[in-house]
């Protein structure tokens, strides 16, 4: 025990009318032996966790100078069976609703999801799902398949890809997916506007990768650190700046799919409009994301001023369509275009948001 510190407060949050009121339970500090600090456990605490004399715990440090204490079985491991779900379809249930539940699954933090068939089931079910697990999820592997069932195991570690890390690669994929579909809708490029559609489906994975790395950072404060976070609150942060990212790329795809409805590529002026606005939107995607990386509020309220001039610009070019003699679908098509380009630089304006709060963080959690 020499040279070991071991400290546990307990906190309890008690509700007054519409005022939160904070309980403190206060215990006092002791030598052991010369050499260790001790505090006593609250005994309620030590009988919820079944814990008895000789029992191990686990002190874990946090970032915010608190300790939490943890009942060293109930410490995650690989070979933790609670790793593991089985999932039992009904023969009502549609494809679409299966994987929805097989999603959540994942999105949960379970490492090997089982789903056992009914005798009924047709063969294209365990397909659909074979395949939407190869697509969707990062790092999963089918381990078994049969005609009764299927077994899927997520490989990747959280510290082979930190969050920090999968929100800069979706950033610079969403920022080319934006710049290529407007060039798909200029030039009427179908096989460019094919691609764009294609990279969403990168944009997804690593989305659906991240809420399931930050479900289980929640889940257990000692991964925080792991994924690539400083604080538990940047849990929050990430949660809200891929999500943006995800319906930035899906605005990408948006403008991509425009391309198949204009029957001839458009005007020089019209292109040129509309590529200064594609470029606006860009810098708006990479100031905001600097901003957020260098937690500078400065670089921040700049996106954001810059975005509500895109957003200004946007609708100029819409007031003055009519000038370009467009037939009806080309025109809607444009217009579209123009209205996912103004949803992309809100979504940006959102993560510099982000930024700015984490420039006003508060030291103390309590």
């Amino acid at each position: 025990m020499g040279g070991h510190y071991i400290v546990i407060i307990r906190i309890s949050i008690a509700t007054v009318e519409s005022s939160m009121l904070k309980e403190v339970e206060l215990r006092k500090l002791q030598m052991t032996g010369g050499a260790s600090y001790t505090v006593s456990l609250p005994k309620d605490w030590v009988k919820q966790q079944g814990l008895r004399v000789g029992d191990v715990v686990a002190v874990l440090p946090r970032s915010d100078s608190s300790l939490t204490l943890v009942a060293h079985e109930k410490m995650p491991s690989a070979g933790d069976k609670s790793a593991e779900v089985t999932l039992t379809p009904s023969k009502d249930q549609d494809r679409e609703e299966i994987l929805r539940v097989f999603v959540a699954q994942y999105l949960a933090g379970y490492d090997v999801v089982r789903i056992r068939f009914p005798t009924t089931t047709k063969p294209d079910l365990r397909t659909y799902l074979r395949e939407a697990a190869r697509r969707m999820f990062v790092g999963s592997e089918i381990i078994e398949e049969s005609k009764d069932e299927l077994i899927v195991q997520c490989l990747s570690s959280y510290g082979d890809l930190p969050t920090p890390k999968i929100v800069s690669r979706m950033s610079l994929i969403a920022k080319l997916m934006l710049r290529d579909a407007v060039e798909s809708l200029r030039s009427k490029d179908h096989a460019l506007a094919e691609e764009v559609i294609k990279r969403d489906e990168e944009i997804d994975r690593f989305y659906l990768f991240i809420v399931r790395q930050l479900t289980m950072a929640v889940l257990n404060r000692s991964l925080i650190q792991e994924i690539g976070l400083s604080d538990p609150r940047d849990c929050l942060v990430y949660r809200v700046v891929s999500k943006s990212l995800e319906r930035i790329a899906d605005h990408a795809t948006t403008i991509a799919e425009m391309s198949t409805r204009v029957d001839d590529p458009l005007s020089s002026r019209l292109g040129e409009d509309l590529a200064k606005v594609s470029e606006l939107t860009s810098s708006v995607l990479e100031d905001a994301f600097k901003a957020l990386a260098r937690v500078d509020g400065s670089v921040a309220n700049g996106s954001i001023s810059s975005a509500k001039k895109l957003e200004r610009d946007a609708e100029s070019i819409m007031d003055k369509l009519y000038d370009y003699r467009l037939n009806q679908k080309t025109m809607v098509a444009v217009r579209l275009a123009l209205e996912s380009l103004k949803r992309v630089s809100e979504y940006s304006e959102d993560i510099a948001e982000m930024a700015i709060n984490l420039t006003a963080r508060r030291r103390q959690l309590f």
